[in-house]
C-alpha cells in the first residue's frame, strides 16, 4: 500500500498514512522518517490499518529510530508502567481489580479551536516541554494510542523554532542569556493542586532529584536552529545563567507549588507561541503513533469525558544516544 503524506501546519509536522507494522521495522523507511522528523520541526505522525495491534517490542524498535529509548522507570511512576517494558501508560484505564493502571491528570476538554491558544487567566492548556527537571532532559517522546474516546483528548503541538524566529530582535537578545530552574518536586506538587491524588515526592525522593537548569533559547544539536525551550510544569523560576537561588525559595516552590514571578517572561510569550501560526491539534485514532522532539516543540494535553469513555496511551521517552551510551 502506497504511503500518503501531508504537512500539518506549513512545514511544521508531517503525517504519513497507510503505514503498516512491517513498515515500522523497515530500515529504509526508518532512515527516511528520521530525516523528515528534523525537516518538519520535530513532529511526525504515522497512521495505518494494523497499527492498533502494534506490540510493545515493535513500538520500542520504532521509537529507537528517533533516539535511545529510556529503559529506567522514573520516580513514583512504577505502578503505571507497562509490565516488563519502559512504557508509561497515560489515561484512565483500570485493572481487573478496579485499580488505576495509567497515569491520569484531568484537564479541561476543548470547546473550540480557540481553546488551543494559551489563556493567561486560566493558565490552560498546560503547554510544556517534557522533563526539563532532569539532569539530561529527554530529547523527545513517542506516543501510541491504544484506546481513544470518540471525542476530546486531542494532543496539541507548537513549533517553538518558528515562534523564536519570528520574535523581534530585542526580545531574542533579552531571552538568550536566561535559563529556567526546573524541579520535579515543584512539578508534582503543582499538578496535585488541580488533580487530587496525583503523587508528590517524599523528602527522600526530593533530595534525590535536585533542580536542573536549562537554557530558554536552545540551539538544536542536529539542525542548528534555535528554539524556545524550558517551560514545563516543573519550571519554578527564570534567572540569568548561573545566578544562585536560595533554599527558602526552593522550599516554597517545591512544597507549596508556588511559581516565581520571573516565570512570567515565558508565560507572557505563550499566547503568541500557541497561536494558529505555530500549532497543530492532533485527534487520535487507535493505532496512531506520534514522535515529537522536545528541543523544538511544545505540547499540551486536552481532556475528555473521563467518566464516560476510556483512554489509554503508551508513551516512551527518548534520550540522546550519546547521553544513553
Amino acid at each position: 500500500m502506497q504511503h500518503k503524506t501531508h504537512t500539518l501546519n506549513g512545514d511544521f509536522g508531517l503525517m504519513i498514512e497507510n503505514v503498516t507494522r512491517h513498515d515500522l521495522e523497515d530500515s529504509g523507511f526508518q532512515r527516511e522518517v528520521l530525516d523528515l522528523w528534523t525537516l518538519h520541526g520535530g513532529l511526525i505522525a504515522v497512521r495505518g490499518p494494523d497499527l492498533a495491534a502494534t506490540s510493545p517490542e515493535q513500538l520500542m524498535a520504532w521509537s529507537g529510530v528517533f533516539g535511545a529509548v529510556e529503559e529506567v522507570m522514573q520516580t513514583a511512576r512504577e505502578a503505571v508502567m507497562l509490565p516488563g517494558f519502559p512504557i508509561l501508560r497515560i489515561g484512565n484505564t483500570k485493572d481487573e481489580a478496579g485499580k488505576p493502571k495509567a497515569s491520569l491528570a484531568k484537564v479541561p476538554q476543548l470547546t473550540s479551536d480557540g481553546d488551543i491558544q494559551y489563556n493567561p487567566e486560566s493558565r490552560r492548556p498546560v503547554w510544556h516541554t517534557d522533563s526539563t527537571f532532569r539532569k539530561q532532559p529527554p530529547i523527545g517522546s513517542v506516543f501510541h494510542c491504544r484506546q481513544a474516546p470518540p471525542m476530546g483528548a486531542e494532543t496539541l503541538f507548537a513549533d517553538t523554532r518558528a515562534a523564536f524566529a519570528r520574535l523581534d530582535e530585542a526580545t531574542k537578545i533579552k531571552l538568550r542569556p536566561l535559563e529556567a530552574v526546573c524541579s520535579l518536586a515543584h512539578h508534582d506538587k503543582k499538578i496535585s493542586l488541580y488533580s487530587p491524588g496525583y503523587p508528590v515526592l517524599t523528602p527522600e525522593q526530593r533530595a534525590a532529584n535536585p533542580p536542573n537548569r536549562v537554557p530558554i533559547v536552545l540551539e538544536h544539536p542536529v539542525s542548528g536552529i534555535p528554539a524556545l525551550y524550558g517551560l514545563n510544569s516543573s519550571t519554578c523560576a527564570v534567572v540569568p545563567t548561573g545566578e544562585p537561588v536560595t533554599e527558602a525559595a526552593l522550599d516554597s516552590w517545591d512544597l507549596e507549588g508556588v511559581e516565581d514571578d520571573s516565570v512570567l517572561i515565558l508565560r507572557e510569550l505563550l499566547p503568541y507561541i500557541t497561536g494558529p501560526d505555530f500549532t497543530v491539534k492532533w485527534s487520535w485514532q487507535p493505532g496512531d503513533i506520534v514522535a515529537w522532539d522536545n528541543r523544538c516543540t511544545m505540547h499540551a494535553a486536552t481532556g475528555f469525558e473521563y467518566d464516560r469513555y476510556d483512554r489509554e496511551m503508551w508513551r516512551l521517552t527518548l534520550l540522546d544516544k550519546a547521553d544513553a551510551a
